[in-house]
């Protein structure tokens, strides 16, 4: 039962943020006036307020972009153009600059 849980956990936390940012991104696209696109805003944020519950999710998701930009540009990738090393790349420079740059406007 450990192994299961052990090998099943990080999986759990990846599904976990994926979904919360899923809720996140329909929040934005209904918007304020549709009540659903309420309700899915106060519950994202409610979550996204607790970094105990989104932190090892958020570090999964991080690991496993590092693992694949590896994989992208080692010669063993899967992939002969880089545009899928571009791609991922601006993933993670997008979602750095919302960190660090987008929270300094509010």
């Amino acid at each position: 039962m450990y192994l299961a849980r052990v090998l099943v956990r990080p999986i759990g936390h990846l599904v976990f943020v994926i979904a919360l940012l899923a809720l996140t991104g329909a929040a934005k696209l209904l918007g304020e006036k549709n009540q659903l696109g309420v309700i899915c805003g106060r519950l994202a944020q409610a979550i996204w307020r607790y970094p105990d519950v989104t932190r090892p999710g958020i570090r999964l998701a991080w690991l496993l972009w590092a693992l694949l930009l590896l994989v992208t540009v080692s010669p063993l990738g899967p992939l002969a153009t880089r545009w899928d090393a571009v791609a991922l790349g601006a993933i993670g420079l997008s979602a750095l600059w919302r960190r660090f740059f987008a929270a300094r406007r509010d």
